[in-house]
């Protein structure tokens, strides 16, 4: 008997078809049919998605999360166990493919054909993902002004936030518009600093806040002063003087400054919001005596 690639087939189908159990057994020996699981086959290795339409074979209801569910997400190989849930009252039981469980409600959203959990709710369940994996995953999704709010209500649908998750958020700059503010956000935190990061003051989005020391920090690439058009020139000032006469300070750095001076950045925001007086190394200098973009080599005092 001839099977197609790529099939998934079923015991009620291939008794159907007039094979006995005996006929079955015989098929799987000689690899023309792959057992997933019991009363479910498939005619070529079950692996990737082949593995995963399989699951759902018997399962309609099934939804990946975790690590399956970010591999979905992000194009990547499917790895063993495959996770998902499936709704309480449900047989079924994990296997060495795949790690099954139950809740009551499970929000999801499709891709790639299959059912998936939200976005924090498949990092929260995604246990055998590293930490700095899972902090790259968060701040590359939820980006932007609009990231936190979009983070906030995705985790407002979890019946129970595991205390890990709570870490990678905490340790992640969620909510930046680019590399270099994620880079400073990532940095602060490292020393405790609580930030906020795109925040909205009356008419504008700032970068990064210290609401504690009442430090607003701007991050600007230098493609955007390259092509900065007199319209956004005039706005930054204001938008700065603002943030001022509501009572914030204004750090300014530029995207250079982080790539290439990204300590002496951090210390001179730490400095002002701990209220020291005490001159930093870059102070010792103007900025044309060491800052990369005038001198296009090594920093005086040993940096980059």
């Amino acid at each position: 008997m001839e099977f197609g690639n790529d099939q998934i087939v079923d015991s009620a189908a291939l008794r159907a078809r007039g094979l006995s159990q005996r006929q079955i057994e015989r098929l799987v020996r000689a690899g023309r049919l792959h057992r997933v699981e019991p009363g479910v086959f498939t005619t070529s290795p079950p692996e990737g998605k082949l593995l995963l339409r399989a699951l759902v074979h018997r399962r309609p209801d099934l939804v990946f999360t975790g690590r399956t569910a970010l591999q979905l997400r992000q194009g990547g190989a499917i790895t063993l166990p495959v996770q998902a849930v499936t709704s309480v009252g449900r047989s079924g039981h994990s296997s060495a493919k795949l790690s099954l469980v139950r809740r009551r409600e499970t929000r999801h959203e499709e891709v790639a054909g299959f059912r998936v959990t939200l976005r924090a709710v498949s990092v929260g369940d995604a246990d055998e993902v590293t930490d700095a994996e899972l902090i790259a995953y968060l701040e590359g999704e939820f980006t932007g002004h609009q990231g936190k709010e979009a983070l906030a209500a995705e985790v407002a649908t979890m019946l129970r936030v595991p205390a890990r998750f709570h870490r990678l958020v905490s340790g992640a700059a969620i909510g930046a518009d680019s590399e270099a503010e994620r880079e400073v956000a990532r940095a602060l935190i490292a020393r405790g600093v609580a930030i906020e990061q795109n925040v909205f003051i009356e008419h504008y989005y700032f970068d990064i806040v210290l609401p504690e020391a009442g430090i607003i920090v701007e991050i600007d690439g230098y493609q955007f002063h390259s092509a900065e058009s007199r319209e956004s020139f005039v706005q930054d000032r204001w938008k700065a003087n603002l943030a001022t006469r509501r009572g914030y300070r204004v750090l300014r750095y530029s995207g250079s400054c982080v790539r290439h001076h990204l300590e002496p950045v951090v210390e001179q925001i730490v400095a002002t919001a701990q209220g020291s007086s005490v001159q930093l190394v870059t102070e010792r200098l103007p900025v044309w005596k060491w800052h990369h973009v005038f001198t296009r080599g090594p920093a005086w005092w040993g940096g980059d």
